[in-house]
């Protein structure tokens, strides 16, 4: 029998694909029933929150390796942006939006999950705090359009918008 982290992972596989996320096509992917999945996840409602913390667990060690486990909330964001930026994403990295009827609470665990890499808690002018937004916003951009499969940058767009990210935190102070 499959275990809940292979059926987390199948069920990644199907939101890759970009196809209907049921229960019934986890299972399929799964080469289990529907009663199969259900025995680990009661509703597709504890599916999606599991499947949502395992794209924020791989989202969170990506990060940690790259900020250290020690980092500053300057040093997170840093990390967060540029990850963005740079990452590679599908759909699957857009779990949080799977269900129009669960997506405040999805929302509430994504943020909840990676508000620490945010830099929410970094002071400065309002203007600092502002070019700190600004890159946090760019960076959400990039990776949702990629997850969307949008190529909104093309040849060397990508550097140029790092580099705008970059120059961003330079100038809110997250150095």
């Amino acid at each position: 029998m499959a275990t809940k982290p292979e059926i987390l992972d199948d069920a990644i596989e199907v939101l890759r694909r970009g196809e209907p996320f049921t229960i019934d096509a986890v299972a399929r992917e799964a080469g289990l029933t529907k009663p199969g999945v259900v025995h680990h996840f009661e509703t597709k409602e504890a599916l999606v929150l599991a499947v949502v913390d395992r794209i924020a667990d791989r989202w969170l060690t990506v990060l940690r390796k790259q900020a250290g486990e020690d980092s500053s909330p300057a040093e997170r964001l840093r990390a967060y942006v540029e990850h963005a930026v740079t990452g590679e994403f599908d759909q699957s990295d857009l779990a949080l939006l799977v269900d129009v009827r669960l997506r405040e609470m999805l929302a509430a665990q994504w943020t909840q999950r990676m508000d620490p890499w945010f830099g929410t808690e970094i002071t400065g002018t309002p203007r600092q705090r502002g070019a700190l937004r600004a890159a946090r916003l760019l960076a959400d951009g990039a990776w949702f359009n990629k997850g969307l499969g949008i190529q909104a940058v093309r040849g060397d767009g990508e550097d140029a918008v790092y580099s705008a990210a970059m120059r961003l935190l330079d100038e809110g102070g997250a150095k």
